[in-house]
């Protein structure tokens, strides 16, 4: 059956309009029209003046399956994109044991994820030195990319810091044609400061970020640039924080590299005073920056100068997180329920809520077109003829203060708690299907892995 919505603003990458969307019975995107469609033969849903979104893609989701479920599973998770306004996840490897061998890809494809997530997948494999031989096996058609940590934390035991065993990952991924993306920190740096500050008696949540300073991850972009130019390797730089990463990366661009940076939700809406309030909630890697930082990669997004936008969803179960002490609480914090309408509300704050839409659209870009663009999933990304009708309805009149009665995420915790937000969900279509509405989630769960 056919579905028509209409009666919303209907926003893309480079403008809002009012509009119907028309949606075949395949769940794709068959029209686009500001002229009436009342009679369909189908379901009629009005919008009734609402901004509608393509459907975001979380490239960074940590849904911790297997080995991991205290934190979070995949209906959990995949109930809390849904609510958050994303459709597609891609999924990262390090659960527990971490997702570094085919076998264990195999595992999540067939069992794992299979009939058990709300919205489509797709997902990276891991890299461990000892199975390099893994990477030349993997079927590039199955994965998004190689993930590889040039630097860890509490969950990261695959930690590969050193440029001879990277060069060789490099290598690989470029010989195959597969995406390699990159959580850039130097290690090293990272273990002196980190001793520094412990030996110092510190255990205070804003020693990590005085313990991660800039040149902690300024210079591992730099180095992951020289061996991407090397190699000729394809490469997406993980939740950069900072001018001088994106920097970095936009001077690559312009000798024709193939680097791409990603920008993570929290970095706009926390920073280092932050602390006080919400302690090790927000202890996450790389660390958080300073007001004047955040300020600055408010006006890179506003430029156009990030390449991507994610929550960086990374639940923990809330005993390892609700503690004093930095060097006990693990890194990361949950926010893919919260990130849409904590990036519309901020983006009012800073740039006016009659900019709205500017900052619409740009979410449209860094959170769909452009992931989309980028680990080429063809039917996503974008309202446009013949794509997968994944739309998300935002409410901009009414505030949701954040509750955690009100969270899908197993962890049953968020950072935003009792932050009061606008540009919340109301409805969510997945491939023309409503997944999401009034605080319900559809019964079964429909998501397809994506794959090449």
């Amino acid at each position: 059956m056919k579905k028509l919505i209409k009666n919303g603003k209907i926003v893309t990458r480079e403008k809002v309009f009012k509009g119907n969307i028309l949606i075949n019975e395949k769940g794709k995107i068959e029209n686009i029209t500001t002229d009436k469609l009342d009679r369909i033969g189908g379901e009629i849903y009005d919008a009734k003046g609402s901004y509608i979104l393509p459907g975001l893609i979380e490239v960074h989701g940590h849904l911790r399956e297997p080995g991991l479920t205290l934190k979070e599973d995949i209906p959990h998770g995949t109930r809390a994109a849904l609510a958050g306004g994303f459709t597609t996840v891609i999924d990262m490897p390090n659960t527990k044991p971490p997702t570094v061998t085919v076998d264990l890809l195999k595992e999540k494809i067939n069992k794992i994820y299979a009939g058990r997530s709300y919205v489509d997948y797709a997902f990276f494999m891991g890299a461990s030195s000892d199975k390099l031989d893994e990477l030349e096996k993997v079927n590039p058609k199955d994965i998004a990319g190689i993930k590889v940590f040039m630097a860890g934390h509490e969950t990261t035991p695959t930690t590969i810091p050193d440029d001879k065993t990277l060069g060789k990952i490099f290598q690989i991924c470029t010989k195959r044609n597969i995406i390699l993306a990159l959580h850039a920190e130097d290690q090293w740096l990272i273990n002196y400061y980190k001793d520094k500050f412990k030996n110092s008696g510190r255990s205070d949540p804003a020693s990590w970020s005085e313990a991660r300073p800039k040149e902690v991850i300024i210079t591992a972009v730099g180095r992951a640039i020289a061996l991407a130019e090397q190699y000729g390797t394809k490469v997406y730089l993980l939740h950069l924080a900072t001018p001088e990463e994106f920097t970095l990366v936009n001077a690559a661009k312009k000798r024709n590299l193939n680097i791409y940076g990603e920008l993570v939700s929290y970095q706009l809406i926390f920073n280092t005073k932050d602390y006080k309030r919400l302690g090790n909630l927000i202890k996450v890697s790389p660390a958080l920056r300073s007001p004047q930082n955040q300020s600055d990669m408010w006006n890179m997004f506003n430029q156009g100068l990030i390449d991507a936008v994610c929550s960086e969803h990374t639940p923990h179960e809330w005993e390892s997180k609700n503690q004093p002490d930095v060097w006990k609480a693990q890194s990361g914090t949950p926010g893919i329920q919260e990130t849409l309408p904590a990036l519309v509300t901020e983006w009012s704050k800073r740039f006016g809520i009659k900019n709205l839409e500017s900052g619409l659209m740009k979410i449209a870009l860094y959170a769909s077109y452009n992931p989309a663009k980028i680990f080429g999933f063809k039917t996503k990304g974008a309202i446009e003829v013949g794509k997968d009708a994944d739309l998300v309805i935002i409410d901009i009149k009414n505030k949701w203060q954040v509750k955690k009665k009100d969270l899908f995420s197993k962890c049953g915790w968020s950072a935003y708690e009792d932050m009061k937000l606008i540009g919340k969900p109301s409805t969510t279509f997945l491939r023309g299907k409503i997944t999401f509405q009034r605080e319900i989630i559809s019964k079964n769960p429909s998501g397809k892995w994506i794959n090449h």
